[in-house]
């Protein structure tokens, strides 16, 4: 009965530990870990407003703050025909918001090695640059997204609304 006792108080505690560092995370400057963060405070801004991102094309992950009000997120980044994108996957992790938040909330800042880019998010509704995506995202990340069609999303990150 000890050994039950002791390993539900240590669940507990973990439980705890987590919902904390989950509620802190949403004031922090950027995601923590995988939880969502809060308003990028820190980084560079360049404010060429149709600065290329096309360097990011070996970079794995960027950070990504959207939406009303704004929370940041770490994001992959795939780089086709010299525009950079990112995917949302539908299925994982579950009860993510931020890409219907996208739809509504268009603008959009991206941090890039330190350095904040504002652009806004254009969701990309050619299939035939879906399919592309789709491969690049499989090639670049060891199988990548889910291939349907409904299962990731892709975003353009777009230049910001009036620049």
């Amino acid at each position: 009965m000890r050994v039950l006792r002791a390993i539900a108080i240590g669940v507990g505690v973990l439980v705890l530990l987590v919902a904390a560092v989950a509620f802190g995370a949403r004031f922090a400057d950027g995601p923590v870990a995988l939880f969502p963060g809060g308003a990028f405070r820190t980084g560079d801004w360049v404010e060429d407003p149709a600065a290329d991102l096309s360097f990011a094309a070996d970079i794995q992950e960027i950070e990504l703050e959207s939406g009303e009000p704004p929370t940041s997120r770490t994001v992959w980044i795939l780089v086709e025909g010299g525009a950079a994108y990112v995917p949302c996957s539908l299925s994982y992790p579950p009860g993510k918001r931020w890409h219907f938040d996208a739809l509504e909330h268009p603008a959009a800042v991206v941090r890039v090695d330190g350095k904040r880019y504002r652009r806004r998010l254009e969701k990309v509704q050619d299939p035939a640059l879906h399919a592309r995506l789709i491969e690049a995202a499989q090639a670049k990340y060891s199988g990548g997204p889910v291939s349907g069609e409904g299962d990731v999303w892709f975003f353009l990150l777009a230049p910001a609304a009036g620049t």
